[in-house]
């Protein structure tokens, strides 16, 4: 190539990755401390109903993945479907009487 040339494509900004989505994903996170708050004994916790409760909100339109972690205490009976739950969690729900699906 000629010097010229390759100077002017040195210059030229360097677009990387200007097409690429964002590949991280966000999940909301529910402490169980939440859920005794806000959930009655012996009901079901899925998405739809967190958004009904306003525990977590829509992101862009769309229902958020959820994730519940084991900070808190929880003493009453839930079932939790469709919900990502961190081994913590998944062991005292279970020691309150509840059961994950």
């Amino acid at each position: 190539m000629a010097p010229i040339i390759r100077e002017l494509i040195k210059r030229y900004p360097k677009l990387k990755g200007y097409r690429a989505v964002d590949l991280k994903e966000t999940i909301a996170v529910v402490n169980l401390e939440m859920l005794e708050k806000r959930f009655a004994d012996e009901e079901t916790v899925s998405v739809e109903t967190l958004l009904e409760k306003r525990v977590v909100r829509a992101i862009e339109g769309k229902n958020p993945k959820v994730k519940i972690l084991g900070n808190g205490e929880l003493k009453k009976k839930l079932t939790i479907e469709g919900i990502k739950v961190s081994e913590s969690a998944k062991k005292a729900i279970e020691k309150a009487g509840g059961k994950v699906v």
